[in-house]
């Protein structure tokens, strides 16, 4: 069997999450990236893959229950009987006022953002023990500490991510398994279109950075937390956010450096 690394990534085939594939499989993993519902996009990031490592492939699945999951590991165990690193990245933004809120909603983003989460980390847990080895990576946000009005059901859900990683981090360390979250602030996906054409000057006076990121920039952090360099950082919520929202008002300093001419 090839020592190659085996990685799967959820959600990974459009967004961030083509961007982390791309990343592992430039690293010399073999990916196997799971998408839900976008055909095409899957098949523009398999041929991407494929050009950098023949052994990837992709899965169709709904990782937010047990029978997508299950799936998943089926064509896993078929086709590495191995896993190595694992990125908890599938997940949905929207808003929804508290009084508009259904608890069928609740229930969805619960189940998408956070359960997913659960279900793939339990399974692969089994995998990981047998090499004593492996590298968890969920995706949270900065939404999961900083409370935004229309966003209970977002931040809960991320909340429970960081809780997951925190605890699963101690569970699974006995096996030599690190678990890490990666918080992005705003990164400019399709699934944040819509929120930065809607607010977008607002929030980027907000960023000490003064820009949004890139899904290339969060994958590089993915890359190493999920590597064999990192060997001992567990149990973190690492941001990757410019500095959003850790200093109030941080556009003055930009206003400060224009006054003197130096930008």
């Amino acid at each position: 069997m090839s020592e190659k690394r085996v990685a799967i990534v959820t959600g990974g085939t459009r967004g961030m999450g083509k961007s982390i594939s791309l990343e592992l499989a430039g690293r010399g993993n073999r990916v196997l990236a799971v998408y839900h519902s976008n055909e095409e996009a899957a098949q523009q990031t398999l041929k991407e893959l494929l050009e950098i490592e023949p052994e990837c492939g992709i899965v169709r699945a709904d990782v937010s229950v047990q029978e997508g999951v299950d799936k998943v590991f089926s064509v896993l165990k078929e086709k590495f009987d191995r896993l190595d690193i694992l990125v908890n990245n599938a997940g949905i933004f929207t808003y929804s006022f508290l009084e508009d809120m259904t608890e069928e909603y609740l229930m969805n983003i619960m189940r998408i953002n956070f359960f997913s989460d659960f279900l793939m980390t339990k399974a692969a847990v089994p995998f990981m023990k047998k090499n004593h080895y492996g590298r968890i990576c969920n995706a949270s946000s900065i939404s999961s500490w900083f409370a935004d009005c229309g966003l209970i059901g977002y931040g809960c859900s991320k909340g429970s991510v960081d809780m997951l990683t925190k605890i699963s981090s101690a569970e699974l360390a006995p096996y030599g398994i690190l678990v890490n979250a990666y918080a992005p602030g705003i990164t400019h996906t399709d699934m944040t279109h819509a929120l930065i054409t809607e607010r977008g000057d607002s929030l980027a006076e907000q960023i000490s950075l003064n820009r949004y990121s890139t899904g290339d920039e969060v994958a590089k952090l993915v890359g190493f937390l999920t590597s064999e360099d990192n060997t001992y950082v567990t149990g973190d919520i690492i941001g990757v956010d410019g500095g959003m929202l850790k200093v109030q008002n941080p556009h003055s300093a930009y206003e400060y450096v224009r006054g003197k001419g130096e930008i």
